[in-house]
């Protein structure tokens, strides 16, 4: 223990090889590394004693949420200089007021704990993730997650009213603020969210609440090609309006995976198609299924889907929602993968599909090219899957995943595209961001994280 801060409880502390392991590797299992120790502290006084420790020693700090992210962004290189800061012992709903729609959560608050709360109060936390029975309020602020809903609620970013946080060198920011307005200075929350543990530690955060739909109604429907889904998107804003909540678009091949890995899971069409949407309106209309069924049959008179299933019920509804959160863990029991997450304006997005396969055949033509995503938000996720013998170690693994990313995120920036939407840049994506950002945004961006982080102790290895 001597390497580790004496002003701070032994307990806090775990350093046994056995309880660290599970905080050394990432959720896909792509990226391990070691550490001096892994650290639990209860409140933000002992977070703030930790960070004071490591500022004056320059230990490098890795914060950790859920671990459940895919671009690597919480687990520590291989040096074992650093300490993992799990935030999982802070975990507590402090506030919740219906009235003023507003909650205040501890950073190691699961997401899906968050959610229960917020409905049992009669209010509606939208951030849907296929993790949310796992990943913690600090990961999804600090990676700014999306999830099914952006299209009617939108990112994390757009429901935080405000963060408390411990800064590099182990000042408390106190708060969060739960205020609608405040136009006082620069809004610094803005720079954390989606900051990946870079900037601060991130302790607890108010975040506005919503009223929730009185009625849902869902569908699954059945499609020859991604235009024809850009159609369908159009036919169902037509008659929904506003209604709008979720609207996600699934390739064969994903689907293939999941009913191979998943057989149990019902799937409520009777045949295969070459692409699957999955959509999802409320409104506090109870007539909302004629809303999605008038929607349906507009579509199928114009040819835009082949089939379509409309919930009839609450447990329908959940099956055919069960399908498109089974994707990123069919993905990781499919063996060796390379994920991407990028955006371009929705109607690129079916060209963008069309070229991407190509794209990655040319360097690697055994390769499979698989999607999923969020079409009405233009956010789509490229999973590039090889044979499970395809590489004989990590190096090699890592090598491909250049070469995979040089070809998915050229065509992607060509159509004026993101390389990352919603999963972060972390470790998988720097060497794409320092290729594909703009030079003079980067250099900001570094000058920022300099001023916040002086001494580099806060998540090295990540964006830069």
């Amino acid at each position: 223990m001597d390497a580790l801060p004496k002003d701070l409880s032994p307990d806090v502390f775990v350093t046994a090889p056995d309880a660290m392991a599970p905080y050394l590797t990432d959720w896909r299992g792509r990226y391990s590394g070691a550490a001096r120790a892994v650290a639990k502290p209860r409140d933000v006084a002992e977070v703030a004693t930790l960070m004071r420790w490591a500022s004056h020693t320059g230990v490098p700090i890795v914060p950790q949420g859920g671990n459940t992210g895919l671009s690597g962004g919480a687990t520590p290189d291989s040096s074992g200089a650093a300490i993992v800061l799990s935030l999982e012992r802070m975990n507590a709903i402090r506030s919740l007021d219906p009235a003023g729609n507003t909650v205040v959560a501890e950073a190691g608050c699961k997401l899906a704990e968050l959610q229960r709360i917020a409905d049992a109060a009669g209010r509606f936390f939208p951030v849907s993730l296929g993790s949310e029975g796992s990943c913690q309020i600090g990961g999804i602020v600090a990676t700014n997650a999306g999830g099914i809903n952006v299209v009617r609620y939108g990112m994390t970013r757009d429901l935080v009213l405000g963060l408390e946080y411990v800064t590099a060198t182990g000042e408390i920011v106190p708060g969060p603020k739960r205020l609608r307005k405040d136009n006082a200075g620069y809004d610094l929350r803005h720079l954390l969210v989606g900051s990946e543990g870079t900037l601060a530690i991130i302790t607890a955060a108010a975040f506005r609440l919503m009223d929730r739909p009185k009625a849902r109604a869902s569908a699954l429907c059945g499609l020859v090609e991604p235009q024809a889904a850009l159609s369908l998107l159009r036919m169902v804003r037509e008659v929904s309006g506003d209604k709008l909540i979720s609207f996600e678009l699934m390739d064969d091949g994903e689907m293939s995976l999941i009913r191979e890995y998943f057989p149990n899971i019902a799937h409520p069409l009777p045949s295969r198609h070459p692409w699957y949407v999955f959509i999802e309106i409320g409104a506090d209309d109870f007539s909302i299924e004629e809303c999605l069924a008038q929607a349906l049959t507009r579509a199928s008179d114009a040819g835009a889907i082949s089939d379509a299933v409309l919930a009839q019920s609450e447990t329908q509804a959940k099956a055919i929602w069960h399908l498109r959160f089974a994707a990123s863990e069919a993905n990781r029991l499919a063996g060796p993968s390379i994920s991407h997450d990028v955006s371009v304006a929705t109607d690129d997005v079916p060209a963008l599909l069309k070229a991407l396969p190509s794209a990655v055949s040319k360097r690697f033509p055994n390769a499979l090219v698989r999607f999923v995503g969020h079409l009405a938000d233009g956010n789509m996720h490229v999973i590039v899957f090889f044979p499970r013998d395809a590489f004989t170690d990590q190096a090699a693994l890592e090598t491909a995943a250049f070469q995979v990313n040089e070809a998915v995120y050229a065509v992607t920036t060509a159509f004026g595209g993101s390389i990352s939407a919603e999963h972060g840049i972390g470790r998988s994506g720097c060497r794409a961001f320092a290729r594909f950002s703009n030079p003079v945004e980067r250099q900001l961006m570094q000058e920022i994280k300099r001023s916040f982080d002086p001494a580099g102790i806060l998540n090295p290895g990540i964006i830069f």
